[in-house]
């Protein structure tokens, strides 16, 4: 998709708008101002009508994203229809991708980074919505070092505890067996995502290469266990490699046992008050900060 700012400008024009800063599966991102209230903000731009057969509800994501309101999970101001496109207003992140600053992080801040991602997961799956699409690219910065989910695009609405997937939507090196076989999905699917990405930042390296045929890839997530973490404190790579578990049921039962459990290993594993020196803003329920202020109770 390229850039046409008249035609956005035209859509929105109380914005003034400015270079493009992302792209995604169906459209680009851009930097705006708002003229009046002078708030940058970042604008998502997506055709009205996708490539032929392919049907997708913007204003779904709109719905989603305005529904939330969490620290950890990105901000929306509003949603336009005109000029033939569709346009999602939301808070500007000029911290960068998870993946451009992913060398740069040391192993206690890819935990906080941990932490955050399951602070926002949990919000979405009580308010019963899987984001089914969390990589790298999804999780961001904003200037102050804060980490924010976005990228709900393809997030589907669950009831109870699971849904179907109706396709195989998601990036294959990210997804869980169940997404994989088009089976039932539930929070559990979001947690392996978020595994694969901590392993990532723990290990250096993927769990299974990502340069091969995505049938391949498929092929390791459904049958071969990842390497060992041999070097990554022993109780954080049990975290982890629970979140890898091939079946859900293995799997922390949803995003706050996950964040407990690696609040628990990473305390014991760098002392109590490790979040704070990591530089990241953490904003997590009470429970969760105790567990990394306070030296993990012994084990029985």
């Amino acid at each position: 998709m390229i850039v046409d700012r008249e035609r956005i400008e035209k859509a929105l024009p109380a914005y003034r708008i400015g270079q493009r800063v992302g792209s995604g599966q169906f459209g680009l991102v851009v930097a705006g101002r708002h003229r009046r209230l002078r708030r940058p903000v970042a604008i998502k731009v997506m055709e009205a009508e996708g490539p032929e057969g392919l049907t997708v509800d913007f204003s779904a994501e709109a719905r989603i994203l305005a529904s939330f309101d969490h620290p950890h999970v990105v901000r929306i101001f509003e949603y336009v229809e005109a000029e033939g496109l569709c346009l999602l207003v939301m808070e500007l992140l000029d911290g960068g991708t998870l993946t451009h600053r992913r060398d740069s992080l040391n192993q206690a801040q890819a935990c906080a980074v941990g932490l955050a991602v399951a602070a926002a997961l949990e919000h979405a799956h009580d308010g019963g919505v899987l984001h089914r699409d969390i990589k790298a690219d999804n999780i961001l910065f904003a200037a102050d070092g804060t980490v924010k989910v976005t990228d709900f695009g393809i997030a589907k609405l669950f009831e109870g505890t699971a849904a179907t997937a109706s396709s195989r939507a998601g990036t294959p090196l990210y997804m869980a067996p169940e997404q994989i076989r088009g089976g039932r999905l539930s929070p559990a699917t979001d947690l392996y995502a978020l595994g694969v990405v901590l392993y990532r930042l723990l290990a250096g390296v993927a769990p299974f290469h990502p340069q091969q045929p995505v049938q391949a890839l498929w092929r390791q997530h459904l049958l071969d266990p990842p390497p060992p973490l041999d070097k990554v404190p022993a109780p954080i790579a049990a975290v982890v490699l629970r979140a890898l578990a091939k079946n859900p049921a293995d799997r922390p039962a949803d995003a706050a046992t996950f964040a407990a459990e690696l609040a628990r290993a990473a305390t014991d594993a760098y002392r109590p008050g490790w979040t704070e020196p990591t530089g990241l803003p953490l904003h997590l329920t009470t429970h969760i900060r105790r567990l990394h202020e306070s030296s993990p109770p012994p084990l029985p």
